[in-house]
Parts: C-alpha cells; sequence; structure tokens
C-alpha cells in the first residue's frame, strides 16, 4: 500500500494519534507525511503494511515506535524517506486533491482577519479538500468548533472521513449541505465565516442569522473580479460594515553568488598561471573571487489565486423585552 486513499477503509479509528494531539513517537493508525526530495505524501502506518517504491520498499513495522522527524532507508538502503508529522501546512501541500484548494499565504490571511482564538464557532461554506478546514480546526482548538458544508455529496463523506482520521471528529461537523437555498443550519452562533461558493451573494443573507448578536467576521473568497462586485453589493445591502478586498501574490526571493575576475598586481602579476585561471597573457593574469551574493524575485513565482473579501457583521440589536427575564431585578444604582 502506497498511499493514504488505500489505507483509509481499514484503519482502526480508535488508535488515531494525528492532527488533534502532539506525541513524540510514532504509533500504528498514525497518519504521518512523508518526504523524499521535494515530494510530500500522506500515509497511514499500519503494522504489517509496506510502502513500496520502484527503487525500494519501507515496511511500517520498522516506522511504529520511531520518533517523528526520523530518516528512514528502504530495505537495500538505496532510498530515504523522512517521516514528519501532520501540521495543516503540511497537509495542504500533501493531500489528495478533490477540488482546487487554499494554500498557507491566502489561509494564514484568513484566520487573522476572521480574528479566530480558542472557543471561536466558525462556518465553513465549499469543504472541498478540507485544506483550509484543518488550520481552522487548529486556530479554534478544541474548545472552539468547525461547522463546514459542501454541496457535492461524495466530497462532503470523503472529508468526513478524513476528520474522522485526524482525530477532528469533536472538533469538526461536516454536512451535506446546500447553503445558498437552505442556509448554514445553525442560527444566532457563528463568531466567523467563510465562503468559498460560485455565488457566495447567494449565501451573505443566510449569514446575516447565524452570526450570534455578538456579530462577527465574513471572509469571500473569489477568482473573479464580477463575483467580488456582486458579493460587495450583498453585503452593503444587508447591513455589513468594513467591506474591503484583498489579493494576496506571493513573491519569493532567490539568492545567486556572482564571482568576478581579480587580476594579478606587482609581484603577484608574474604568479605560474593555473588550470582553473583565465588570462590572455601576463598583464591580465588573476584569479575569481567570490564577490557578492545577488538576490532578486522568481520568475516563476506563484501568481493570482483569488480576491478575499471581508466584511464586519456589527452586533445586533435585540428587542428590550428579549434582553433578559430578570431585568426587573437589576440595581439600579443611581436610585440609591
Amino acid at each position: 500500500s502506497s498511499g493514504i486513499n488505500a489505507e483509509y477503509g481499514q484503519t482502526n479509528l480508535s488508535t488515531i494519534m494525528t492532527f488533534s494531539s502532539r506525541e513524540k513517537l510514532i504509533k500504528e493508525g498514525d497518519t504521518v507525511i512523508i518526504r523524499r526530495g521535494t515530494t510530500l505524501e500522506p500515509l497511514v502506518i499500519r503494522g504489517g503494511a509496506q510502502y513500496q517504491l520502484t527503487a525500494g520498499l519501507f515496511r511500517h513495522n520498522d516506522i511504529i515506535g520511531k520518533p517523528f522527524g526520523c530518516k528512514m532507508y528502504s530495505h537495500n538502503r538505496k532510498m530515504t524517506m523522512t517521516i514528519l508529522a501532520p501540521t495543516p501546512e503540511l497537509w495542504t501541500l500533501a493531500l489528495p486533491h478533490r477540488t482546487q484548494i487554499l494554500y498557507s499565504t491566502d489561509i494564514s490571511f484568513i484566520c487573522l482577519q476572521l480574528d479566530l482564538k480558542p472557543g471561536c464557532f466558525v462556518i465553513e461554506s465549499g469543504t472541498g479538500s478540507g485544506s483550509l478546514t484543518h488550520a481552522l480546526a487548529r486556530a479554534v482548538g478544541s474548545t472552539g468548533c468547525v461547522h463546514t458544508c459542501e454541496f457535492h455529496q461524495e466530497r462532503a463523506d470523503a472529508a468526513a472521513k478524513e476528520f474522522a482520521l485526524h482525530g477532528l471528529e469533536d472538533t469538526i461537523t461536516s454536512q451535506h449541505r446546500n447553503v445558498c437555498t437552505d442556509g448554514f443550519g445553525v442560527a444566532n452562533r457563528a463568531d466567523a465565516i467563510f465562503l468559498d461558493l460560485p455565488c457566495p451573494w447567494e449565501a451573505v443573507p443566510h449569514a446575516v442569522s447565524a452570526f450570534s448578536i455578538d456579530g462577527g467576521r465574513l471572509c469571500s473568497f473569489s477568482p473573479c473580479i464580477e463575483q467580488v462586485q456582486r458579493c460587495c453589493a450583498m453585503l452593503k445591502e444587508q447591513g455589513f460594515k468594513e467591506i474591503q478586498t484583498f489579493e494576496g501574490i506571493e513573491r519569493t526571493y532567490q539568492l545567486s553568488r556572482k564571482r568576478i575576475w581579480e587580476p594579478f598586481v606587482g609581484r603577484d602579476r608574474h604568479k605560474k598561471f593555473r588550470a582553473d585561471q583565465r588570462s590572455e597573457d601576463k598583464a591580465s593574469a588573476g584569479k575569481w573571487i567570490n564577490a557578492y551574493v545577488k538576490g532578486g524575485p522568481r520568475k516563476d513565482a506563484v501568481g493570482h489565486t483569488g480576491y478575499l473579501t471581508f466584511a464586519t457583521m456589527p452586533p445586533k440589536l435585540v428587542e428590550k423585552d428579549n434582553i433578559t427575564d430578570n431585568v426587573d431585578n437589576l440595581v439600579n444604582p443611581i436610585a440609591d
């Protein structure tokens, strides 16, 4: 068995320790991230199983009991791989894709702008491959809740199975639901809402009733500016404030070492030429030296991913009679 997909239906859920907790040693049932060169791939550890490659195989029994971060050799010692502990960032790079996903650049900005912290109740619509969902679950912690909805039945079922395998079923509730027509199935609870939908403006009215009495933050991810325009218009119509749209573009810089030719002067001018030194005559005899390091943006950097629209739902106005049943028992300090 060479991948996580083949392992899902055969793992005992009672043995899982992965995203929801952290231990130093690998045990049977754990989901790990294996790194071979620049390749990352998830793998469920099962006793007696093998991870087979063309150049060699790795036995799962040899991995069990080893610490996370260890380097393993294949049976013929021709290949190595590193066993990493799963994190939302690594999962984003290694997960099996069912849809296009958000990456860490956008995910980190989303968690910041939504003001997520332990204990928050956050709604996500458009579960997809679960990349963002894992980051949201870590942000709200074991005392919070992520309520995620997916329109596509098969994707919703696959995501729910992954969350259970990763030990996140107590934090994440997953539903097959069309939020544009049926709403989120939650009322007066959400602290934050994230929308990744083709028509996010259709879900905005449902978001108003889903927010708690204290209001909260909403984020909508859209690849096209026309979607952003319609969504912003609906947000304004529904009473949202502080509507802003951002585009995050990552620019990776690379370094290169530059060398210059230093000619010999004075007595050094007549030194014997070496094989690694270029010169056309004695006057230009010299050597190559490492002069400086040059940095610049990579030409193959990732460009546009999408637009992130954020808005704030102000605290809701509550009728006086519904504020508290014990309003008559409140003490008025001015009366004294």
